[in-house]
């Protein structure tokens, strides 16, 4: 097991290329994980032996899932708590992270902060506005703001009212490399739907089909069953799960099934964030930390695996959120001297012969980059909590 103490990760920033790579455990529990959703897609997709309209059925049923999971809850308001919980980590992690990188020596890096995404909800962006901080997620533009790649890895400097004192201040650029809910192909362009217009229209489709799609079960086969009876019983008609994919489909994401890397690099746009990913890790004296994500995506593993050999520089420190997650980590990278994976310690008296550990949540985490802000020479109080 490993502890590292946040002293020596202090070391490492200090002069580091500062990314996160960022999963779907940050945004728990307001939004919940995919769970098996991905596996199901994948074995209905290689299912030979099923009708088209079993499989219409099927797929729908189960991207309503994860629709009324992930998607909806960014339109409609669920547990207001639970909201408030996971908005305001995000809040702490943005507030820390700005006083870290404007603390850190002098101009030894540019103030730069990489945010790799693979969530498609809008907490980054919620929270970086409610901050107050320079947030880049690739739009330009106030009427009809289009997407770009080259929007990010901007500078932004600040002059002094009084004394014309100039200054970089620290910049997030987020970048969402599974797409996001608010992203539209508009005329070959990325636009931003700020009002989540499409999120209504799938809403609607779906209640449309409540008589036609079937309960989703963590096994495949009962909703292949309960399919098969619908498609035998009724009159059914393949006309609302068209419009249903219609709408569905002019969602700018990447869809949560086992076949991502054909579905990316088919995508100019999602092909580009990619390679920004993989420059990034190839860049001297790079640091990754990972939260909430599971490497699950064999894309982004692959592209991390291969930056690992390449770049002797790079560190990568991943929070295992338990021991579980812990092991499937040291499974994923074996021994590689510059993959980190942590375990939550608790408090400074636990050691490797004291095995027993305390969950690695994004409030935790935040708790280990706190205490980091603490040790870094303080120009100023950014107002943390």
């Amino acid at each position: 097991m490993v502890y590292m103490k946040p002293e020596n990760l202090k070391d490492f920033i200090q002069s580091a290329n500062i990314n996160f790579l960022i999963g779907s455990g940050l945004s728990r529990p307001y939004l919940e994980t995919l769970g098996n959703i991905e596996t199901n897609l994948y074995l209905l997709q290689e299912n030979k032996d099923l009708s088209e309209k079993v499989k219409d059925i099927v797929r729908a049923s189960i991207y309503r899932e994860y629709f009324y999971k992930v998607m909806l809850p960014n339109k409609i308001m669920g547990d207001e708590d639970l909201y408030d919980e996971v908005i305001k980590n995000y809040q702490r992690f943005i507030t820390l992270w700005n006083g870290i990188v404007h603390n850190r020596c002098g101009n030894i890096r540019s103030k730069q902060i990489n945010i790799f995404s693979t969530n498609i909800d809008l907490f980054v962006e919620k929270a970086a506005e409610l901050c107050g901080v320079e947030l880049i997620d690739g739009f330009q533009g106030s009427i009809k703001p289009i997407f770009k790649e080259s929007n990010f890895q901007k500078t932004i400097m600040k002059n002094s009212v009084h004394f014309q004192n100039v200054s970089e201040l620290p910049v997030f650029n987020l970048l969402k490399i599974h797409g996001s809910i608010n992203w539209r192909v508009n005329n070959d362009e990325i636009t931003n739907d700020a009002s989540l217009d499409i999120i209504g229209r799938i809403h609607n489709c779906l209640t449309a089909l409540d008589t036609v799609l079937v309960p989703y079960t963590l096994d495949l086969q009962p909703m292949i069953t309960a399919a098969e009876e619908v498609v035998f019983k009724s009159d059914f008609s393949s006309e609302k799960i068209k419009l249903f994919n219609e709408a569905y489909y002019q969602l700018v994401i990447v869809n949560p099934t086992k076949r991502k890397f054909s579905e990316t690099v088919v995508d100019h746009h999602f092909y580009e964030l990619m390679r920004i990913f993989s420059n990034s890790l190839e860049k001297e004296n790079s640091l990754l930390f990972v939260m909430g994500f599971s490497f699950a995506d064999e894309h982004i593993l692959k592209i991390t695996q291969r930056a690992l050999k390449t770049n002797p520089t790079l560190l990568v420190i991943i929070f295992a959120y338990d021991q579980e997650a812990y092991d499937v980590f040291i499974e994923r990278f074996g021994e590689i001297p510059n993959v980190k994976v942590l375990l939550n310690g608790g408090d400074d008296t636990r050691t490797e012969e004291s095995p027993q550990t305390l969950n690695y949540g994004f409030k935790e985490i935040n708790d280990t980059y706190a205490k980091i802000l603490d040790l870094i020479p303080l120009n100023f109080n950014h107002g943390r909590k």
